[in-house]
């Protein structure tokens, strides 16, 4: 059984079984999609879904598996006409208070490897899904989208 959010996209820990996997299909409001296309500067963004589940690993720890599903128009950044991007993105993120520790430069000598796990995020009682569904898009879509054929011409 999923758990269906068309207006509120806020997850809270303390509201859902502690037991066993939260089911999740999200689907944005248009208020929540016109938000994204104006904090991701796209021309639009069509058939938005964040749909996946989390699970309990212990008493603080979560597992976050989704999949992401969207199709995104940019400006091409040479022609200005629209570039289409389609994404289907699995994201894996665990919510645990060694989030805090993951961010910690106290270990840091200089010379050792530093290890991040990106993966890692700290634990609140809430997660906000389009927070998800932001940043992930934020990491996928191309910086300079550019249409295929579209060249730059010489200035002399």
């Amino acid at each position: 059984m999923y758990g269906v959010f068309n207006m509120d996209s806020l997850v809270r820990f303390s509201e859902i079984n502690q037991s066993k996997p939260f089911d999740f299909h999200l689907m944005l409001s248009n208020q929540k999609v016109a938000e994204l296309v104006k904090r991701l500067d796209l021309l639009s963004i069509k058939k938005v879904s964040l749909v996946g589940f989390l699970s309990p690993l212990s008493i603080n720890e979560w597992s976050l598996k989704a999949e992401l599903r969207a199709t995104v128009k940019q400006k091409c950044v040479i022609s200005f006409k629209p570039v289409k991007t389609i994404v289907c993105e699995t994201i894996n993120r665990t919510f645990s208070p060694a989030a805090l520790q993951n961010t910690s430069e106290a270990d840091d000598d200089g010379i050792s490897p530093v290890i991040f796990d990106d993966t890692l995020h700290e634990l609140n009682d809430e997660i906000d899904l389009t927070e998800i569904i932001f940043e992930e898009l934020t990491l996928i879509l191309p910086l300079y989208p550019k249409i295929k054929g579209a060249e730059l011409g010489y200035y002399s």
